[in-house]
């Protein structure tokens, strides 16, 4: 499976892919929109719409990293970091206690 988090990828880079998928899809003929539109799906698991990081968008990237935020608060919480920099502490520390809630 394609992981564009395994090698760190950076979240202005995931960024740029989707505005270039997203203009590929302007001028795309029939035969290539679903393709597109698949493709668009999946960068935006890994890039949360309006730059702010979701419930299900923190789910995917732990659940890549094979971190279970149950067990491992702490590591959760860096990993999130890692995965988007502009993460502010608290939001990360949210997300990983919204996780575990459930």
């Amino acid at each position: 499976m394609f992981n564009p988090l395994s090698n760190r990828a950076k979240p202005a880079n995931l960024e740029a892919l989707k505005a270039a998928l997203q203009a590929a899809l302007e001028s795309a003929d029939q035969e290539e929109l679903p393709g597109l539109r698949r493709a668009i799906r999946i960068v935006e698991d890994f890039v949360p719409s309006g730059g702010v990081a979701g419930v299900d968008w923190a789910r995917n990237v732990l659940a890549l990293a094979g971190i279970d935020p149950r067990t491992a608060e702490v590591k959760a919480v860096r990993e999130l970091r890692t995965a988007r920099p502009d993460l502010g502490l608290k939001e990360a520390v949210a997300l990983v206690k919204a996780l575990t809630a459930h």
